[in-house]
């Protein structure tokens, strides 16, 4: 009976004195790994600490005009009177036959005229057909090219502002907004 024990704890892998067998890796790789662990502890509080030897990272130089606008919002910086969106007048949709060979393409714009007071609405309103007239004949002088991407719509609402502004006499717009733009 002593030797059928004997050899279930050799198949186990174990000696008859309750003990591993022989080799003892299983301490070795513990006290590696245990080593490991304080060693990455140690550099990751050395570099939480200490910011690992690595100086600030260098910045780039800002030109004077966004270090005015930078110190403009300064809390000791002298303020600007806050001004709200104008009065908005609606003008309508124009829909304009593009300058193109075969003469297909056309632009849909639903345009917002901004005004500077409540008292040039009414300069406007009077003027609306003149204004209208100036901005049609304005947009269906362009070709599609000329009506597409953003730096050709910012050419072209500056451009319906001072033909718009030619029709006031007081008052004067101050933005020209595009609420829809379809070119098809």
């Amino acid at each position: 009976m002593a030797e059928e024990e004997t050899e279930t704890d050799e198949e186990l892998g174990e000696d008859s004195e309750g003990g591993e067998k022989p080799g003892g890796g299983g301490k070795l790789v513990l006290l590696i790994g245990l080593i490991n662990t304080i060693g990455l502890l140690a550099i990751g509080a050395y570099v939480i600490l200490f910011g690992g030897g690595a100086g600030p990272a260098p910045m780039a130089p800002i030109d004077p005009a966004t270090e005015q606008a930078m110190n403009d919002n300064l809390p000791g910086a002298p303020e600007k009177p806050v001004t709200g969106p104008g009065p908005l007048v609606e003008l309508g949709v124009l829909v304009v036959n593009l300058k193109e060979p075969t003469g297909d393409r056309y632009l849909k714009a639903k345009i917002n005229l901004e005004l500077d007071t409540e008292q040039t609405r009414a300069e406007v309103e009077g003027r609306m057909s003149a204004i209208k007239y100036q901005l049609t004949m304005l947009l269906s002088g362009q070709r599609v090219a000329d009506v597409q991407g953003p730096e050709a719509m910012e050419s072209l609402r500056k451009s319906m502002k001072r033909r718009a502004n030619a029709m006031l006499a007081k008052g004067s717009i101050v933005e020209v907004w595009p609420e829809e733009w379809i070119v098809q």
